[in-house]
């Protein structure tokens, strides 16, 4: 079977270091007759505009539903979510001037609650933003001051304290996203007063407080991390990689054809090795295709459902419509591929993909819900 691959231009090259990759080789165990892999998986789904878990486990040719329960409670899909590793948050507006953070770890099985702005009474907010690491949680925020003037923070929040556990940091452009990766936050911001530009700020998590500017120009899309501690920017027709300790940059261009659209993507996964899995957007008759983007050797990998199902599976018994999500199993060295039926809005179904040697189906689950995050349990 074949797939398709795109090489991209490195426009300035810079020499970096790379992660190696761990044993990623596939771990069995024998239960009976059946052969099942060695992970358990949470996975979140959209239906009918909330958010449900579903708990699975994986065997030889695919998923199971399984019978271990989740405490994560249905919620409307959030606009305003962020995850790192096991863990995922999401905010929630409560009035005008308040709302909350919870944080769920599907590993653990636990939540934790966190009220944002307690301490405003009478104000104007609008949260743009949410991050958390190393026990802190950052919110970005702007305040409407006047009728013509507002502020922007980023607000940081001690999760070990109860109480005086908040800092604010001021901002001088709106914070747009955020980052997080070697100590340091990286704030995506907009001028909306003056230039209509992008900027950075780069805020420091030990002194929570703002010690490098820079230019990002128009365009910018988004920004997110990956394994190797880089910050990537993300524009229309290139990205920049920003090493987060020198702030040193490098470019890589590609034309609109061959963009490899990870741009506007809600959610990033990586592997070991640094590889970017993704759901690329429609591309003539296709309404998103799973893909792998390397960032290493800036080559991309697009995976046609053609090539490891059948025209019968593709239409007809599974029913495959829209890509929703695209993660990989570390554990067993898949590519976990999530869709939504093309006859049922609010219903969908997991693949299951072997990557190596080449691609190859292993397993199909229907599902009664849209797949949207995926979460491995030890």
């Amino acid at each position: 079977m074949k797939t398709y691959s795109i090489l991209y231009a490195l426009v300035a090259l810079v020499v970096l270091g790379c992660s190696t990759s761990e044993d990623t080789s596939t771990n069995l165990t024998e239960t009976g007759e059946e052969t099942f892999y060695a992970a358990d998986y949470a996975l979140l789904m959209k239906n009918n505009g909330e958010l449900t878990v579903q708990t699975l486990e994986a065997t030889k040719t695919g998923f199971e539903f399984s019978s271990a329960e989740s405490s994560f409670e249905n919620i409307p899909v959030p606009e305003l979510t962020f995850r790192e590793g096991s863990t995922f948050a999401f905010y929630t507006k409560l009035t005008a001037c308040d709302g909350q953070v919870v944080l769920h770890d599907f590993n653990e099985d636990g939540s934790k609650t966190v009220d944002v702005f307690g301490d405003k009474l009478d104000c104007a907010l609008e949260v743009t933003s949410i991050a958390f690491s190393g026990g802190v949680l950052f919110v970005a925020y702007t305040i409407e001051e006047t009728s013509k003037i507002d502020r922007y923070f980023v607000r940081a929040i001690d999760l070990a304290q109860e109480e005086n556990n908040s800092t604010d940091i001021a901002l001088d452009k709106k914070p747009v996203q955020m980052a997080i990766t070697n100590g340091r936050l990286f704030v995506l911001t907009f001028d909306l007063d003056i230039t209509e530009e992008y900027g950075l700020s780069v805020i420091d998590m030990a002194s929570l407080s703002v010690i490098h500017e820079k230019g990002l120009g128009y365009d910018v899309v988004n920004i997110f991390t990956d394994t190797r501690q880089q910050l990537i920017i993300s524009y229309e027709e290139l990205h920049t990689i920003l090493n987060s300790a020198t702030l040193g940059v490098q470019y890589v261009n590609y034309g609109g054809a061959t963009a490899p659209e990870f741009n506007r993507v809600e959610q990033n996964f990586f592997d070991e090795s640094g590889r970017l899995f993704y759901v690329k957007p429609i591309i003539a008759d296709f309404v998103g295709i799973p893909a792998i983007y390397d960032f290493t050797n800036n080559l991309g990998v697009l995976y046609y459902y053609e090539n490891f199902l059948t025209a019968t599976q593709l239409g007809i018994e599974y029913k495959i419509g829209n890509t929703t999500m695209v993660s990989y199993d570390v554990t067993n060295d898949d590519m976990i591929v999530g869709y939504q039926k093309s006859d049922d809005a609010d219903k969908g179904g997991l693949l299951r993909i072997q990557l190596e040697p080449g691609p190859e189906f292993l397993g199909n689950i229907d599902l009664n819900g849209v797949p949207y995050r995926f979460f491995f349990q030890d």
